[in-house]
């Protein structure tokens, strides 16, 4: 089986946030924040989301590449009825 390229199955991990506080403080419009913080939660449920994928295509291959040696689907592999 070929191999899929590392672009396709790398997982994407985040730093955790640890920014320093500079002391200086700002004002912004509790709406802008708010609009802020739910884009930052999208961002993050999209690199969730991304990164199930890219583990999933790189399980599928697995499971396909060990069908096609030995002719037998591994524990752990879904099979399908179509």
């Amino acid at each position: 089986m070929p191999t899929l390229p590392e672009e396709l199955v790398k997982t994407e991990r985040l730093a955790p946030i640890a920014g320093k506080t500079s002391g200086e403080l700002v004002s912004i419009d509790k709406g802008v924040l708010a609009e802020i913080v739910e884009r930052f939660a999208q961002a993050a449920g999209a690199i969730e989301r991304g990164n199930n994928r890219a583990g999933g295509v790189r399980k599928l291959w697995t499971c396909v590449d060990a069908i096609m040696r030995t002719g037998v689907t591994p524990a752990g592999c879904a099979t399908t009825s179509r």
